[in-house]
C-alpha cells in the first residue's frame, strides 16, 4: 500500500471511542477519590496510601511497558508489529499522569501528609537499618527522594521524547504535507534505530531502580537481586494482555482492519512466553531463599502464608501461569477473541493480584485483615478511569496506525 493511500483516508485512523464508556470512565475516577478520601477520613492511612502505591506501580509499569516495547522493535527494524505499533505506544499517554503520582508520592512522604511516612518503617524509625551496612546507606529517604524523582523525570522525559520521533510524521501527513511527512519519517526511523537500544538500557535501570525503592524497599531487611527482573517479567506479561484486550476491542474499526492474523498470533506467543519467563523467576526467588534459610529472608514469605495472603498466592499459581499456559498453547487461542481475551484478563487481575501481595502485607497488620479489599478496588477504578482516559485522548488526536512510518509500508506490502 501506497503512503497517497495512507493520505486518502488519513481522517479515518483516529479513533473515538464511545462516550457511554468515557462516562464511566469519569466515574470510576471519581470512585477511586472517594475510595481514597474514605480510606484516609476512616484513618487506614497506611493502607491506603499502600494501595495508592501497588495500583499506580501496575498501570506505570503497563504503561512505559508499552513505549518500550515501542523501542525493541525500532532496533531491529522489525515488520510484524509495525501495525499495532500505535496500540501499544498509546498506553505511554498516562506516563505524565504515572509521574504526576510517584512525585505526589514522595512529597506527601517527605512532608509527612496524612501519615504517608509510616508507609515505609525505616523511614518512620531509621533504627531498623542500624545493623545492616550497606542498606542504612542506601535507604535514607532523602536519597531516595532525588534518586527517585529524578529517575522519574528522565524517564517521562525520554517517553515524550519518543513520542515527538514517532507522532510527528503522522502529524504532517494528516496536515496534508506528503513530502515533509515522508521526510521527517525516514529520519525519525534512523533516530529511533540509533538511540533506542541506549534509551532501553536508561529505562532498564530507572524502572529496575523505581521498583526497589517503591516497592522492595517495603520490607528493607529483606531483598532481592531478581526484583528489577521479575518487576520486568510482570510488566511484559501484563503488556501483552493488555495489548491483545485494546486489538481485539477496535478490531472492527478502520484501524483494525490492518491487524492480521499473525498479529494477534505472534502477540498471543509473546504472552505465552512472559507467562514462563514470569513463572520461572518466582520459582527462583523461592526456590533460593528456601535453601537459604536466613531469618530475615524467609520472614517474608512467612508474613505471605497468613490468610488472607495465602489464599492469594494459592490462586496466583494458577492464575498467573497454569491457566494462561495451558489455555495458549493451542494456536487458535491466539486469535480468539473469545479464548484470547477472558485469558488476558486473567493475567492482568493475576498480575495486580500479585502487586496487592507485594505491597498490603507490609502495610497492614495481620490483626487488621480484611475480608473485602474495598480500598484496593476502589483506587484501582481510579487509576483504570485514568488509564482509559489518557489512551482515548491519545487516540482522538494521533492517528492509530503509523501512517508515514516508511516500514509499515514494507510490512503491508511483504507476506509476514
Amino acid at each position: 500500500m501506497k503512503q497517497v493511500d495512507f493520505f486518502a483516508q488519513r481522517d479515518q485512523f483516529f479513533i473515538k471511542f464511545p462516550q457511554t464508556l468515557t462516562g464511566f470512565a469519569w466515574v470510576a475516577v471519581f470512585c477511586g477519590l472517594v475510595t481514597f478520601a474514605t480510606g484516609m477520613y476512616g484513618q487506614e492511612h497506611i493502607r491506603t496510601w499502600g494501595s495508592l502505591l501497588f495500583n499506580l506501580m501496575f498501570f506505570y509499569s503497563l504503561s512505559l511497558g508499552g513505549v518500550a516495547f515501542g523501542n525493541m522493535q525500532d532496533i531491529i527494524g522489525a515488520k510484524w508489529g509495525r501495525p499495532i505499533k500505535r496500540v501499544h505506544e498509546s498506553f505511554g499517554a498516562f506516563m505524565p499522569i504515572g509521574t504526576f503520582f510517584i512525585l505526589f508520592f514522595l512529597v506527601s512522604i517527605k512532608l509527612n501528609i496524612l501519615n504517608a511516612k509510616n508507609v515505609y518503617s525505616w523511614v518512620a524509625d531509621p533504627e531498623i537499618l542500624h545493623h545492616f551496612h550497606g542498606k542504612d546507606i542506601w535507604l535514607q529517604f532523602d536519597f531516595m527522594f532525588v534518586r527517585d524523582i529524578a529517575a522519574a523525570l528522565i524517564t517521562l522525559f525520554l517517553v515524550m521524547w519518543h513520542f515527538k520521533l514517532t507522532k510527528s510524521p503522522d502529524l504532517a501527513l494528516v496536515n496534508g504535507d506528503q513530502a515533509k511527512a515522508e521526510d521527517i519519517g525516514e529520519k525519525s526511523r534512523k533516530k529511533l534505530r540509533h538511540w533506542s537500544a541506549p534509551v532501553l538500557v536508561v529505562y532498564s535501570l530507572t524502572f529496575s531502580l523505581l521498583t526497589f525503592d517503591l516497592t522492595m524497599s517495603l520490607a528493607p531487611t529483606w531483598f532481592s537481586t531478581l526484583w528489577g527482573g521479575w518487576s520486568f517479567a510482570i510488566m511484559m506479561q501484563t503488556l501483552m494482555a493488555a495489548i491483545l484486550i485494546f486489538m481485539f476491542s477496535i478490531k472492527d474499526t478502520h484501524v483494525g482492519t490492518y491487524f492480521s492474523r499473525q498479529q494477534y498470533h505472534d502477540v498471543g506467543k509473546l504472552m505465552f512466553g512472559f507467562t514462563v519467563f514470569f513463572a520461572y523467576l518466582t520459582f527462583a526467588h523461592v526456590l533460593t531463599y528456601w535453601y537459604g534459610n536466613v531469618p530475615e529472608e524467609t520472614s517474608y514469605f512467612i508474613r505471605r502464608l497468613e490468610s488472607p495472603w495465602v489464599e492469594c498466592l494459592i490462586a496466583s499459581i494458577f492464575l498467573s501461569f497454569l491457566f494462561p499456559f495451558f489455555s495458549m498453547i493451542p494456536q487458535v487461542s491466539k486469535w480468539s477473541g473469545a479464548i484470547a481475551v477472558p485469558v488476558a484478563c486473567v493475567v492482568l487481575f493475576a498480575q495486580w493480584m500479585n502487586y496487592m501481595v507485594v505491597v498490603i502485607p507490609e502495610v497492614t497488620p495481620v490483626s487488621q485483615t480484611f475480608l473485602v479489599p474495598w480500598i484496593e478496588i476502589g483506587i484501582f477504578f481510579g487509576f483504570l478511569g485514568l488509564f482509559y482516559l489518557s489512551i482515548a485522548r491519545f487516540a482522538s488526536k494521533v492517528p492509530m496506525l503509523s501512517i508515514a512510518d516508511p516500514i509499515l509500508k514494507q510490512a503491508l506490502s511483504e507476506e509476514h
